[in-house]
């Protein structure tokens, strides 16, 4: 037995969620990203204002980040959405001038970047919430 309705999830543990075989969700459980968008504005700053570029530093946060950032957007994506967390860190000197583009081909919501800037470092979050029913 299963269910449809998103506020029944997480009432009955032993309950699977139903396939209803849509191609897209129905338009009040779409994924919100406004309300993503919210959570890196607040939380990237709070995360990186201290951080100094180091490159084997950097490394090991990206995957942190990239990791938080999921579990942080997961709390405010509705179900059956796949969540696909990129996150890009590089240097920022003062010494040299460093032009970067990142760019992302997709089908989805071109709206769905965020992106951080300190004294010796930038970041860019790419976020995408896939419907995967």
């Amino acid at each position: 037995p299963g269910f449809n309705h998103v506020s029944e999830l997480g009432k009955s543990p032993g309950y699977i969620l139903a396939f209803t075989y849509a191609g897209e969700p129905e338009p009040h459980f779409k994924f919100s990203c406004g309300r993503a968008e919210e959570l890196l504005r607040e939380y990237l700053p709070n995360k990186l204002a201290n951080v100094t570029y180091e490159p084997t530093k950097c490394a090991s946060l990206t995957i942190a980040l990239s990791e938080e950032i999921r579990h942080l957007v997961k709390q405010v994506a509705p179900p059956w959405y796949k969540l696909l967390v990129n996150v890009t860190i590089g240097n920022k000197s003062k010494d040299e001038t460093v032009d970067i583009a990142v760019t992302s081909q997709c089908l989805w919501d071109p709206h769905s970047s965020s992106q951080y800037v300190n004294e010796t470092l930038f970041c860019v979050v790419l976020v995408h919430a896939v419907y995967f029913e």
